[in-house]
């Protein structure tokens, strides 16, 4: 990000603001949704949940993962896979970080006991990270944040998709990280000249 701002800095007179940052589930850090907070970023980190939607990874053969828990912003719980909430929410501290119970009475009457919470337990989710990361998650579960996150795949994947595909860097002929990232950087000039090329060419057209 403090690369983003200082190249926009050599464009504008007076550089954006709210931005808008996307990133995949591997930025997912404590640390990360500090600094966006922070630093007044309107952040879009994919969480594992989300990640695994997109990639339609299936979770049928454990359908009461935490996972297919769907958390309601409005009611500001989970909903369990068969539609009940978990009305039960505990606060607490351990090992100087947030954590969030969410649970419900109403389990020890579900015919899907057994399965669920295995025994005369009642099912807990919990969540226990930082409260930045949660309220990241939080965010991630609305639809506009998933409609925002797609964007991603447009103006970030793409380009890696046509290195790769289109320009065959499928390897690095160099060694060395200062060889290596002169390397990658002559094919992303490459990239970027052809770009504007286009560009132009549709605008004159």
């Amino acid at each position: 990000m403090e690369q983003v701002q200082s190249n926009l800095s050599e464009i504008y007179d007076e550089t954006p603001v709210n931005y808008q940052v996307s990133a995949d589930n591997g930025y997912s850090t404590d640390m990360n949704t500090e600094y966006l907070e922070q630093n007044g970023f309107d952040g879009y980190i994919s969480s594992r949940k989300l990640s695994r939607e997109q990639k339609k990874y299936n979770l049928s053969d454990k359908p009461f993962a935490k996972d297919n828990f769907f958390y309601d912003n409005e009611m500001m719980t989970y909903i369990r896979p068969l539609g009940q909430p978990l009305y039960k929410i505990s606060e607490y501290t351990y090992k100087n970080k947030s954590r969030i119970s969410h649970w419900t009475k109403e389990c020890k009457t579900c015919p899907m006991q057994l399965f669920c919470s295995k025994g005369n337990r009642c099912r807990v989710i919990q969540d226990y990270k930082i409260p930045s990361k949660i309220r990241m998650q939080r965010k991630m579960e609305t639809p506009e944040a998933k409609e925002r996150y797609k964007i991603r795949s447009k103006t970030v994947e793409r380009p890696f998709a046509h290195l790769k595909q289109n320009m065959h860097l499928t390897e690095f002929r160099t060694t060395g990280l200062q060889e290596v990232n002169t390397e990658l950087k002559l094919y992303t000039i490459g990239y970027n000249l052809k770009r504007i090329y286009n560009e132009i060419r549709r605008k004159n057209n």
